[in-house]
C-alpha cells in the first residue's frame, strides 16, 4: 500500500514541475481539469491547485458510484496533485527556454506523471479518472482517450485566450499524450537502484 501510496506522490511531483517549471511560465495550457485549472488562472488569476481540486469535486463523487478503488486512489493523485502544483509554484520559472522546448518537455513531464499514476489506477484529474474508466469500459489506452480530450481543451484555451503562444500547448498535449501511453503500455516496468 506505500509502495503505491510513493509511487502516485511521485507521479504528482512529475505534473507538478512540468507545470510549474515549463507550462506556466509561458502561459500555455495542458488538456483536462488543469488545462481548464490554466485557462481560469490566466483568465481570472485563480491558483491552478485550487481551481483543480475545485473543477474535481463533482466528478469525483459521480466516480465514488463506479468503483471505489479508483475513487480513493484518484482522489489521492488529485488532491496531492493539486497541493504540489501549488506548493512547488516557486520553481515557476527557474528556467528560460525556447517555447518549443519548454512546451514539448512539459509534455514530457505531464506525461511521465500521468503515466505513473494511471498504471497505479490514479490519476490528478477528472478527464484522467474519466478516460481511465472508459478504457476499461471499450478496451482501449487511456493515453489515447486523454489525447482526444485534451487536443479538445486546448483548441478551446486557444480561441479563448487568443494569445499567439497558446499554439505551442498542442506540443504539450502530444509529447503527454505519447508519454503517457507508452508507460500505460507496458504490463510491467522494473526499476533498478
Amino acid at each position: 500500500m506505500y509502495k503505491k501510496l510513493i509511487t502516485i506522490g511521485i507521479g504528482s511531483v512529475f505534473v507538478s514541475i512540468g507545470i510549474n517549471v515549463f507550462i506556466l511560465p509561458l502561459q500555455l495550457v495542458t488538456g483536462g481539469i488543469t488545462g481548464i485549472s490554466l485557462i481560469l488562472n490566466y483568465l481570472l488569476g485563480y491558483k491552478v491547485g485550487v481551481m483543480i481540486f475545485c473543477l474535481n469535486f463533482p466528478i469525483y463523487l459521480l466516480a465514488l458510484g463506479f468503483n471505489r478503488s479508483y475513487f480513493l486512489n484518484a482522489i489521492y493523485g488529485m488532491v496531492l496533485s493539486a497541493v504540489m502544483i501549488d506548493l512547488l509554484f516557486p520553481l515557476h520559472g527557474i528556467f528560460h527556454l525556447p517555447i518549443i522546448l519548454s512546451a514539448c518537455l512539459g509534455g514530457v513531464f505531464n506525461g511521465i506523471g500521468t503515466g505513473i499514476m494511471l498504471r497505479q489506477h490514479a490519476s490528478q484529474g477528472g478527464v484522467d479518472l474519466f478516460s481511465l474508466i472508459l478504457a476499461k469500459w471499450l478496451s482501449l489506452n487511456p493515453g489515447i482517450i486523454i489525447l482526444v480530450i485534451d487536443a479538445s481543451i486546448i483548441i478551446s484555451g486557444i480561441l479563448l485566450l487568443q494569445n499567439d503562444t497558446a499554439i505551442y500547448s498542442l506540443f504539450i498535449v502530444v509529447c503527454s499524450g505519447i508519454v503517457t501511453s507508452l508507460i500505460t503500455s507496458f504490463k510491467r516496468i522494473i526499476v533498478y537502484v
